[in-house]
């Protein structure tokens, strides 16, 4: 049923006037990949940042609160222009990623990843928050898995490219 919903969307998507504009244009799905692997470094810099100084393994001198407001906003911003490369890559090429299991995958686990980064802004949002320097047990638990989901989105969006589509797919 699932591949019955996919199907009729990309033929809706494959006729559509962003697709032929997408798709007619050589430069255009590159440009979008270009775009799309920047903002995943931006993303990745700030998660990296932020999420090793709640473990406590960098810039240990600085409160765990003044690290999330200086990179969680840049992370926003790169993971909404991620969301918009990557709707925009889906409209130009709607069978390349949309029928293969990992690209379901990366999605879970980015909305997971997500999740958890976000989670440690109210932790530290307090008062003793603002001058927390060390992390409590748990938050490092959040940030470690936080990196580990982090990894494994970007594993999952560059297998995209080498895993077969299920079986019913278009091809």
């Amino acid at each position: 049923m699932f591949t019955a919903i996919l199907n009729r969307f990309s033929d809706w998507v494959t006729g559509s006037w962003l697709n032929l504009a997408i798709a007619g244009h050589d430069w255009v799905v590159p440009a979008l990949q270009t775009i799309h692997i920047l903002s995943v470094a931006v993303a990745l810099s700030g998660v990296l940042l932020i999420n090793l100084r709640v473990i406590g393994w960098a810039e240990r001198t600085q409160p765990v609160r003044a690290v999330l407001d200086r990179f969680l906003w840049p992370v926003t911003f790169a993971v909404l222009v991620l969301l918009l490369t990557g709707i925009l890559q889906i409209i130009g090429e709607p069978n390349r990623a949309i029928f293969r299991a990992i690209f379901w995958w990366k999605m879970g686990l980015l909305v997971a990843a997500l999740a958890l980064t976000w989670s440690q802004r109210p932790v530290f949002a307090g008062d003793d928050g603002a001058q927390a320097i060390v992390a409590r047990p748990a938050s490092k638990l959040v940030a470690l898995v936080a990196l580990l989901a982090w990894i494994a989105v970007v594993v999952a969006g560059r297998w995209i490219a080498y895993a077969d589509p299920w079986p019913g797919a278009p091809s």
